[in-house]
């Protein structure tokens, strides 16, 4: 029995052992990301993901959680926002739309308000905390698979190579990493106890921070550049520099775009890959480095929504609903273009038009 007992305490210290280097790395990380340079937003998401890690290896300790009890609090509520870390992340590594503020305000109120009844459990009806248990792990499970779907979704847009290799190795991994976690707790409860699954959790971690670690710092260019439109540059300056496939591939894909080719309806760069005879690669890595884009669907936007700009700045299309004027560029729908627009703008289309035609312009060019 006491062979039993020695064993279970060796393997428990070797953990909390374990723990204690993981979330010192990880707060090394987190600082390296916020005082390096570039993206402000991948940085800080990175660094708050490395933080709610830190946060998630700390809570999960029985020894650690006794150690300093003034700490628990905080530490509970960056280990419960784990999965809202990694999906802010994945918004912010991959350029995705970020999501309305008020969908924020409801997931941070559901963590704070779990982390008071997490740390006051002893004084809470057990039905309660295994309820909020319940229903935060099942929140946490829908905002990781949506992380995972923003990862693979967007992959097919992202001109960046190296970035798309990331969407698969890293983001799918610690994707489906926090959902075995969430789903092995929902299934056990609360608490853990110590053992060899817990300690294999902690290792596959340990490995993926420390992927983590030489990933981001490896391609730090290429992560951390700043977002920005791309300078318009004449046709010569932009093929300075090109090989002869390239210069031609530049030919027909400017005069694609100046015959209307972006204004079909469902176009991706493999069926534009075709239509131009060359290499899909080929073609990403032209829009990429010598066109500056970063996703295609910024490159098709940038000519769409100048054109869109023209039109709602003619008074000749004044009674033109803007959905058709959305579908007639080629936007399946009105939601993706009032988004494209504002982001381009700042403004919605119909408050454009309002500028740009006042009412009494639009009436007397119609009667």
């Amino acid at each position: 029995m006491s062979v039993a007992h020695n064993h279970r305490t060796v393997m428990a210290d070797i953990e909390t052992a374990i723990r204690l280097v993981i979330i010192g790395q990880e707060f090394l990380i987190a600082s390296l990301l916020l005082l390096g340079s570039g993206e402000r937003s991948v940085r800080i998401a990175a660094a708050l993901l490395a933080v709610s890690v830190a946060g998630y290896l700390y809570n999960s300790d029985l020894v650690l959680r006794e150690s300093v009890p003034a700490l628990l609090p905080l530490v509970t509520f960056f280990a419960i926002a784990v999965p809202f870390c990694l999906w802010m992340f994945a918004r912010a590594l991959f350029e995705a739309a970020w999501p309305r503020p008020w969908i924020t305000v409801v997931v941070l109120a559901l963590a704070a308000v779990s982390t008071f009844i997490f740390t006051g459990q002893d004084f809470i009806n057990n039905t309660l905390v295994r309820g909020l248990d319940i229903l935060w792990h099942i929140v946490g499970l829908v905002i990781v698979i949506h992380a995972l779907w923003l990862a693979a979704a967007g992959r097919p847009d992202d001109l960046l190579e190296i970035r798309r290799r990331f969407r698969t190795v890293f983001v799918v991994l610690v994707a489906i990493q926090v959902t075995a976690v969430l789903v092995v707790e929902l299934m056990i409860g609360p608490s853990i106890p110590s053992g060899w699954l817990t300690l294999i959790n902690v290792i596959f971690i340990a490995g993926l921070t420390m992927g983590l670690a030489v990933m981001l710092f490896r391609l730090d260019p290429v992560f951390f550049a700043s977002v920005a439109a791309p300078v318009p540059v004449g046709q010569e300056q932009q093929e300075k520099g090109l090989g002869a496939a390239d210069r031609v591939l530049h030919q027909k894909l400017m005069t694609s775009m100046s015959e209307g080719g972006y204004r079909k309806s469902g176009l991706t760069i493999s069926t534009l890959a075709v239509e131009l005879g060359f290499p899909e690669h080929q073609v990403r890595r032209l829009i990429n480095r010598h066109l500056g884009f970063r996703n295609f669907s910024t490159f098709l936007n940038s000519y769409r929504i100048e054109e869109a700009k023209l039109r709602l700045g003619q008074a000749d299309y004044a009674r033109t609903p803007v959905l058709t004027i959305a579908l007639d560029l080629g936007y399946g729908s009105l939601g993706p273009f009032n988004r494209a627009f504002k982001t381009a703008t700042g403004m919605t289309p119909t408050s454009y038009r309002e500028r740009e035609i006042p009412a009494g312009n639009a009436n007397s060019e119609k009667s």
